[in-house]
């Protein structure tokens, strides 16, 4: 059988960063995001309210915006340590969508996915709490370096806030995370997002992050019945991005050659939908460094701050091509 194509390559590339380690949303309404990521997918939830000048820093760190305390939810699979946290901003209902309607045609951060076995069983719990998908249980072929193909489950839930969750089955090939054998599902597993240009995207994730590419090709667009509601045959050059020697805790990004749209708010925690990546490092300094060879924009230089979900870190905020908000910490 032919190789896995998401299966880490021994190729002696150092690494810069680690794993996408956490995925901040912006959300509305604490009941909704509880019952859906809680309820329909058995994440546990921590609360906090953050109060002063915590506050204050973390809303001007993460530039969320507003003033005085700051409710977030952090949602953990605590059985599987390897899987991604879930982190929650409580923003006005009256934010704008970062992706209204979630159409797959804006620029931006389109969702995350998670493992899961019985794609079906899920779908029903989903559906039981009030939830809707933009496509049912479909297979979908994805193609190996050889030519050759394989088919993987997915789902594509409508999460609140118009975030795009999905369900993905890889039946006999390496789950895209760990799953919880007692509950057929893992906790958040990777990202995805729409780019100008993936050339570019590209470029940042390999010269300043150190990722390693490990998958790319073009797909055409099922039409509205599919997962993406994208005009029927609109191509999608996709790529995977992974620290290297990692299994999990990737960055999909995907550029439209038609079709494509501007986001219409801008990117980032001001806006309700997913707002920031988080990946780690252990040198802080040099991936500073690299951002500058670059020229890549520092939206936060480095403060020491403590971060709902990761703990006391120093973090430094930069701007992918796009302009969209990747943190990178290191503890210290």
């Amino acid at each position: 059988m032919a190789t896995d194509p998401m299966l880490p390559r021994d190729d002696g590339r150092p690494i810069v960063c680690g794993p996408l380690a956490a995925i901040t949303v912006a959300g509305a309404d604490s009941q909704a995001i509880r019952r859906f990521y809680q309820g329909a997918l058995g994440l546990t939830p921590t609360r906090s309210l953050i109060e002063g000048t915590a506050a204050t820093a973390l809303r001007t760190h993460w530039g969320v915006g507003g003033a005085g305390p700051l409710e977030t939810l952090v949602f953990e699979r605590p059985e599987v340590p390897a899987a991604l946290c879930l982190r929650v901003v409580i923003v006005p209902a009256d934010r704008p969508a970062a992706r209204p309607g979630l159409d797959s045609r804006y620029d931006g951060a389109l969702g995350f996915g998670f493992p899961v076995r019985d794609l079906y069983r899920r779908h029903a719990i989903i559906e039981a709490l009030g939830f809707t998908a933009t496509a049912g249980v479909t297979l979908m072929a994805f193609p190996r370096a050889d030519g050759t193909t394989y088919n993987i489950g997915e789902t594509h839930w409508v999460a609140p806030d118009e975030v795009m969750v999905l369900g993905v089955d890889r039946a006999h090939l390496q789950p895209v995370g760990p799953i919880d054998p007692a509950l057929d599902i893992g906790g958040p597993s990777y990202s995805s997002a729409l780019v100008a240009d993936v050339v570019a995207s590209g470029e940042f994730f390999d010269r300043v992050l150190g990722l390693e590419l490990r998958r790319e090709f073009t797909f055409e667009s099922e039409g509205p019945g599919g997962g993406m509601r994208l005009p029927q045959g609109t191509r999608v050059h996709f790529q995977q991005w992974f620290a290297p020697g990692s299994r999990t805790g990737y960055l999909v990004i995907m550029q439209l050659k038609e079709n494509a749209l501007r986001p219409p708010h801008g990117l980032g925690l001001h806006n309700r939908g997913i707002g920031l990546w988080s990946l780690p490092t252990a040198d802080l300094a040099l991936v500073r460094e690299r951002a500058l060879r670059q020229d890549t924009p520092l939206l936060r230089e480095t403060v020491f701050i403590k971060s709902p979900g990761l703990g006391a870190v120093s973090s430094m905020i930069l701007a992918t091509p796009d302009g969209f908000p990747l943190e990178v910490y290191q503890y210290i």
